[in-house]
């Protein structure tokens, strides 16, 4: 039977605008990810803002959290850079060298009794390496226009972290009108709780960043490989991107550390995976846990699902959708079916 209430002009309007979204959710997955990004670091910043408020007004206690984050990242990296800028300044002098090094290495080492050149074709090596050349030309392009691109998210994340937390009543007013009178006061108490939750996400992710670099400068201090500290800040930088960044960080490390030997190869390699399994097994579950108040194996579980359908971004933000997602089960059903349980048992 037609039902008029349900198929008003207005409901009709509203279900074609949410079937729309889905439609085109899989086109923008890469803004919500910005937005959602912006919002998990206001999140971070915003008792700060709401202890400046006591003093100021809240555009000005923004501003100045937001001008203080930025010096304050200045501040941490800078002094580093500067304690290793001897190190760096000798690693990229000695880079040549060092793949000179393996390179010879490699041809001059015998396999089963063979050369890597008697194995190989020359003219088809000169060949591909005109191929590979133009292909590093292309790639060297590709890389500055993406790190043009990185530069231009990390401006529009700035300004969209700025905003969120100028206009944080706003929003929330705005986003509580999409709910009936009855829920406004349940879907305030769950913001609150994923705000608080989010914005332990941060926090953590610096502090297991910390962490990696630190365990590495170690390792490699009592291995006696050079340069240890600016190796220790490129893997702790490196660590916040899954897989790839280890990768490109251990090979970093063993083109330095080449000349020590095979045995202190073999020992930087085991020493490097252990500092991984560490990290990614009781650092990090125990810092996104403890920060977050999320299970390990929920953080686990993310990353996965992470990984499978948001790429690069989302396993990077994937403790922060965990939590977000963890908080609205659990308000939404669990308590309910819980405390209805337990009034039918009464």
């Amino acid at each position: 039977m037609f039902n008029k209430r349900i198929f008003t002009g207005k409901n009709i309007i509203f279900a074609s605008l949410v079937i729309a979204l889905l439609l085109i959710l899989p086109k923008i997955t890469g803004i919500l990810l910005l937005f959602f990004a912006a919002y998990v670091f206001a999140c971070a910043l915003n008792p700060y803002v709401t202890k400046l408020m006591k003093r100021m007004s809240r555009n000005a206690a923004s501003t100045l959290v937001v001008l203080t984050s930025i010096l304050a990242t200045v501040a941490l990296f800078v002094p580093i850079f500067f304690v290793a800028f001897k190190e760096i300044k000798t690693f990229i002098s000695t880079l040549p060298d060092k793949i000179s090094g393996v390179t010879n290495f490699l041809m001059n080492t015998e396999f089963y009794g063979h050369k890597i050149p008697d194995m190989l074709d020359l003219d088809t090596v000169i060949g591909n390496s005109s191929t590979f050349a133009q292909g590093l030309v292309n790639h060297s392009w590709t890389f500055t226009m993406s790190l043009f691109q990185l530069v231009m998210i990390t401006v529009a994340l700035t300004m969209i972290v700025y905003y969120i937390l100028v206009d944080k009543k706003y929003l929330k007013d705005k986003f509580l009108q999409f709910f009936p009178p009855d829920l406004k006061e349940k879907a305030d108490n769950i913001l609150t709780i994923i705000s608080n939750k989010v914005g332990g996400y941060v926090r953590a992710q610096l502090l297991s960043m910390a962490a990696v670099g630190l365990m590495i400068a170690v390792l490699l201090v009592i291995l006696g490989v050079e340069y240890s500290t600016l190796l220790g800040l490129i893997a702790g930088l490196l660590d916040i991107i899954p897989i790839l960044g280890p990768t490109i960080a251990l090979a970093v490390i063993l083109l330095v550390a080449y000349p020590l030997g095979l045995v202190k190869i073999i020992l930087i390699i085991a020493g490097f995976l252990i500092v991984q399994q560490i990290s990614n097994y009781v650092v990090r579950p125990v810092l996104f846990g403890k920060l977050m108040e999320l299970h390990p194996l929920m953080i686990f579980l993310a990353l996965f699902l992470a990984e499978q359908f948001l790429g690069f971004w989302g396993v990077i933000l994937s403790p922060a959708i965990a939590a977000t997602i963890c908080v609205l089960i659990d308000e939404l059903y669990l308590k309910p079916i819980n405390l209805k349980n337990s009034y039918m048992g009464k």
